[in-house]
């Protein structure tokens, strides 16, 4: 069924982390910490030759392609924003006309008679200047939009499109959104940004450059807390590289497949573990990620990326669990 939700009809409803060190003989380095967000690129930069040879290489009218960086007449672009926007939502594929038209609508809506709005510039939304989808956004020479997983927080699905037309490139984003989501249950599409104009509220366009990740080691339950920043690659839009980084830089790096493969390589050692990440929605414009994953010799690693302090401490128990199988019910976290 097709929603578009107005603030007047939604007006009615309604860890602190493990703090010991975390070490596996010979994999760890030492003296890792939350505190690398403060990191530059260079250390990437140079652990990136180093690492990335050891993972090995996977095999119409629009078009998405995230890139890693912006040109100067992209950051000079303004958007126009309302404090209330209307909720375009579309549940399934049966849903898509009418939600092309309410999109239609609301994107060309007359700017003077919209009360409260304002024009924003782009480097105030994070979610477009921080995020490969935002800056692919941002980049487009023509028609563009910009769909979400709907609920954010348990539908991890986001799709830039471009086309000659903004119509065309709204309903590739809708149906690519539609393919991701479609195997998870009370998930739908959502148009948050199409030429433009910001189709959802500010704050739902946050984008946290660096994230809290841990690496766990499930026999034991014991775990090492980092930062971790994402990576594309050009031209390979369905692969993320996340770095997980400790004060004396990368520690290691997580590749993760869309079609579910992931892989870890730890800098130090050059050790690699293979197997599955699992998403569980959006948490500040990142991807809450798990993966599971086994060296050759059988030693098994989690790797937990993007989940809040007070989601981790509510459910650190499901967590921490070896789960390479399937989705995990995650209790709502109380804000600390």
């Amino acid at each position: 069924m097709f929603q578009i939700i107005t603030p007047a009809q939604i007006a009615g409803k309604s860890y602190r982390a493990m703090a010991f060190a975390f070490s596996v003989a010979a994999l760890f380095v030492a003296g890792c910490s939350s505190e690398a967000g403060e990191l530059g690129g260079q250390k990437i930069a140079a652990a990136d030759r180093t690492v990335t040879p050891q993972f090995a290489q996977a095999t119409g009218l629009v078009q998405s392609a995230p890139v890693n960086s912006l040109t100067g007449s992209a950051v000079r672009q303004r958007f126009f924003s309302v404090p209330r926007p209307a909720e375009v939502i579309a549940n399934d594929y049966s849903d898509l006309t009418e939600t092309l038209l309410y999109a239609t609508r609301a994107a060309e809506a007359d700017t003077k008679k919209q009360n409260g709005g304002k024009w924003i510039e782009a480097a105030q939304i994070g979610l477009l200047f921080g995020a490969p989808e935002g800056k692919a956004f941002l980049t487009a020479p023509a028609g563009r939009a910009l769909v979400r997983g709907e609920p954010a927080e348990s539908c991890p699905s986001l799709n830039v499109a471009t086309a000659p037309t903004d119509a065309q490139a709204t309903e590739g984003a809708l149906r690519a959104c539609l393919r991701q989501v479609s195997a998870r249950q009370d998930c739908g599409c959502r148009v948050i940004a199409r030429a433009d104009r910001l189709l959802a509220k500010r704050d739902e366009f946050q984008y946290a450059i660096g994230v809290s990740s841990h690496i766990v080691d499930p026999t034991t339950g014991r775990q090492m807390r980092m930062t971790a920043e994402e990576r594309i690659i050009e031209g390979r839009p369905g692969v993320r590289r996340l770095w997980m980084l400790g004060v004396a830089g990368p520690v290691g790096m997580l590749q993760v497949e869309q079609d579910g493969r992931a892989a870890f390589v730890f800098s130090s050692t050059g050790k690699r573990f293979d197997g599955t990440h699992l998403e569980d929605g959006f948490r500040r414009g990142r991807t809450a990620r798990r993966a599971y994953l086994t060296a050759k010799d059988g030693q098994r690693l989690v790797v937990l990326v993007g989940f809040e302090e007070s989601e981790l401490k509510e459910n650190s128990t499901t967590l921490l669990t070896w789960n390479p199988y399937g989705p995990i019910e995650l209790k709502k976290a109380e804000a600390n």
